[in-house]
């Protein structure tokens, strides 16, 4: 009987411990997404390219691409540079339906909103539907792979809610 109630003990410890180790991964990752946020929305080029890994590679459902992030980053160079003189507005916001992963490996999948005041005062909302693939080295969250997939719904983003 006793070596149930200690192995009953080793279980509940287990999982408090993994419990306690999955949500320092989420919050650390919660800051790496508000990194990302802060980065894009005052146009800071160069800070949202220190978000990838040097090997990270961007997919796009609705472009049919595929090709590097620093292409990609270079692609999104004018829009963020608009943003950074105030040309344009850009607010980015991320809501996740999955996160799992461990210590130095995540992968994460939601919706991404971003909204864009433009330079005529014409605002676009997209909501679309991502994968991310992370890693962390020297505790540093890195953006290994972006799957930009189909665009979302309002509604979708809505019921999604906040995680």
């Amino acid at each position: 009987m006793e070596i149930r109630k200690v192995l009953l003990v080793t279980f509940i410890c287990m999982l408090i411990h993994c419990n306690g180790l999955a949500q320092s991964r989420i919050t650390e990752l919660n800051a790496y997404w508000d990194v990302v946020k802060e980065k894009v929305e005052s146009g800071d080029v160069a800070g949202y390219g220190e978000t990838f890994h040097e090997d990270g590679i961007l997919v796009s459902d609705t472009g049919k691409v595929c090709y590097s992030l620093d292409k990609a980053l270079k692609k999104w160079t004018d829009g963020l540079e608009n943003t950074k003189k105030g040309i344009t507005k850009v607010t980015l916001d991320f809501r996740f339906s999955e996160r799992t992963g461990d210590g130095t490996t995540a992968f994460e999948r939601g919706i991404f909103r971003y909204d864009l005041l433009d330079e005529n005062g014409e605002r676009t909302e997209r909501f679309v539907h991502f994968d991310a693939l992370l890693i962390s080295k020297n505790g540093k969250w890195q953006l290994m792979l972006e799957h930009q997939k189909l665009h979302a719904t309002k509604d979708e983003w809505m019921r999604m809610g906040k995680m």
